[in-house]
Parts: structure tokens; C-alpha cells; sequence
């Protein structure tokens, strides 16, 4: 997935890389205001043959 971005499993979907941007969160136990950092995390997306069989 580095090196290609994602890849695909035929009759089940395709998984890829996003991007995330950096952003402002609350911490849930202080509530206090923190800053997460951009990143990279992973998206899929069904197929249609899997969409049609759930």
C-alpha cells in the first residue's frame, strides 16, 4: 500500500491511502483542547458484487 497507494480484491472492494489534514481535538477526559497532526490513514470502499450480497 506505500508503494501503490492501495489495491483492489476483486468481488470485495478496494482499499486506498488518504490523506488527513491536521486539526484541533478535545482530549475526552480534561476536555482540554489538543492538536492532532496530519497523517495517512486507510479508506475502502465495496465493490458492487459485495453491496449486493449484503
Amino acid at each position: 500500500m506505500k508503494r501503490d497507494g492501495g489495491f483492489t480484491l476483486p468481488g470485495f472492494g478496494t482499499f486506498r491511502v488518504a490523506k488527513t489534514k491536521a486539526r484541533k481535538a478535545l482530549n475526552p477526559r480534561t476536555g482540554e483542547a489538543i492538536k492532532v497532526k496530519a497523517g495517512k490513514t486507510v479508506r475502502f470502499k465495496a465493490s458492487p458484487t459485495l453491496k449486493k450480497a449484503v
